[in-house]
């Protein structure tokens, strides 16, 4: 028997590919599980526990509080949809820059 043809090598190879797999799934699902924080807003009115997507990004909120991760979409659009989706918002920031008066009032429009 050749040593290519061994049981023990082949045995060897699946255990590092499995590994390698396993290590590649966590480190993927750790990544996203740690996605920052980039939308924060603040409802008028407190809804239940809800979880919608909007533009591209996972929006959660709970009572009168919503957070959402990054998104490829302005800010802007993406507090008219939690308007939208959610109902008036009191305050909205994106990145921890907080909308003005005059931004709060178009998201809420």
């Amino acid at each position: 028997m050749l040593l290519s043809q061994s049981p023990l090598r082949a045995t060897m190879i699946f255990c590092v590919a499995a590994l390698t797999s396993l290590t590649l799934f966590t480190a993927t699902t750790a990544q996203a599980r740690t996605t920052a924080i980039a939308y924060t807003a603040e409802l008028q009115a407190p809804v239940a526990a809800a979880k919608e997507i909007i533009k591209d990004t996972v929006i959660h909120c709970d009572g009168t509080e919503c957070i959402g991760g990054q998104s490829s979409s302005a800010p802007r659009t993406i507090c008219a949809k939690i308007v939208d989706e959610f109902g008036p918002v009191a305050s909205f920031a994106y990145k921890g820059k907080a909308f003005d008066a005059e931004a709060l009032a178009k998201c809420n429009n």
